[in-house]
């Protein structure tokens, strides 16, 4: 304890007289350069960021420059179109006077383009509906004049034409009353009564021919005779002698063949007059032909044949027809397209 307090006391007095020094100098002083240090870091850092700022500030100055220029000659630029722009709003203004003037060019063109084709059309369309009113009055050929106003209607069709409205108007009513018209087929007629002339040659004429009322087995007789001629010769007399047969006096007339052969002919005249008849359309020769028929089948030929009832029943059946429908009046629209055409006429001096 005593050399303890010895060196401590030892210590105090070195320190009083200043024969040492103190470790917190050392440490001050150590602290004081790494301040320093770290200041001058610091310091140096500071510097270089500022070099690199002055040298964006350059680099921002040049771009400034650049998009100064560039802003200059946009605003040059916007400048130039705007000048177009006001020139070509200029010219738009005078636009709608041109058009003006050119539509009424191109109208003036197209009146004088279209009046022509226009005529023309008018002119085929009216011959088209006389050929059709024509064909229907004198030939009475209806699918004719259906066809001629159809062919007129899509011929005023093809060009626009406000002045035959009207036209086309009457004409879609005529053409509906035309279509509304039961034709008939000639052509199934034509066939039908060739049919039935083709048959009458089977038919079994009312009467006894005179073929048929002669011994049907001469041809056997002779054969016969010569075997047994004797026999045969006795027996054939005795059947003459004593033969008798009922004959219905309506079918008791002997018939010869050249009347026969008239018959047919007189029939198949009367069958080829209706079909002269039905291919002109003649109503009233076809019915009197067809009732000649009938009568004439009626009262020479057998009518308990098959076949002559057959053609009996077709020959009713073909007087039904009518051959010649009755058609419509038609003509107003082509006297409307007349009065469209002489209204638009030029007038003679």
């Amino acid at each position: 304890m005593t050399n303890e307090i010895e060196s401590l006391t030892t210590d105090m007095n070195a320190r009083r007289t200043g024969s040492g020094l103190s470790p917190m100098l050392f440490a001050v002083g150590g602290l004081a350069l790494l301040l320093a240090a770290y200041a001058h870091w610091r310091f140096g850092q500071f510097d270089e960021r500022i070099d690199r700022l002055r040298g964006q500030v350059v680099e921002l100055r040049a771009t400034q420059d650049r998009l100064g220029a560039q802003i200059e000659a946009v605003g040059t630029q916007l400048q130039e179109a705007n000048d177009q722009v006001r020139s070509q709003i200029r010219l738009l203004r005078e636009v709608p006077t041109q058009l003006g003037e050119l539509g009424q060019s191109v109208a003036e063109l197209r009146a004088r383009t279209d009046a022509p084709q226009r005529s023309w059309v008018r002119a085929e369309a009216l011959y088209l509906l006389e050929l059709g009113a024509r064909r229907l009055r004198l030939e009475h050929d209806l699918p004719t004049a259906v066809a001629a106003l159809e062919s007129a209607d899509a011929r005023l069709a093809t060009v626009p034409d406000p002045a035959v409205a009207e036209v086309r108007a009457q004409l879609a009513r005529e053409l509906a009353a035309l279509r509304a018209v039961d034709v008939p087929d000639i052509s199934s007629v034509l066939s039908r009564l060739a049919a039935i002339e083709t048959t009458a040659a089977d038919f079994r004429v009312l009467g006894v021919p005179v073929s048929s009322a002669s011994r049907r087995d001469d041809t056997k007789a002779d054969n016969a005779e010569r075997i047994r001629p004797r026999y045969r010769r006795l027996r054939q007399a005795w059947r003459d002698l004593f033969s008798y047969s009922r004959i219905d006096p309506a079918h008791s007339r002997l018939v010869t063949r050249e009347e026969e052969a008239l018959r047919r002919q007189q029939f198949e005249l009367q069958l080829f007059a209706a079909r002269i008849a039905a291919m002109q359309q003649d109503r009233p020769g076809y019915a009197q032909a067809l009732q000649s028929a009938t009568a004439l089948l009626d009262r020479s030929f057998d009518a308990r044949d098959a076949t002559v009832s057959a053609a009996r029943a077709e020959l009713a059946l073909l007087a039904a027809i009518d051959v010649d429908p009755a058609a419509p009046e038609i003509g107003t629209a082509a006297q409307l397209l007349q009065r469209v055409i002489r209204a638009s006429s030029p007038a003679k001096p």
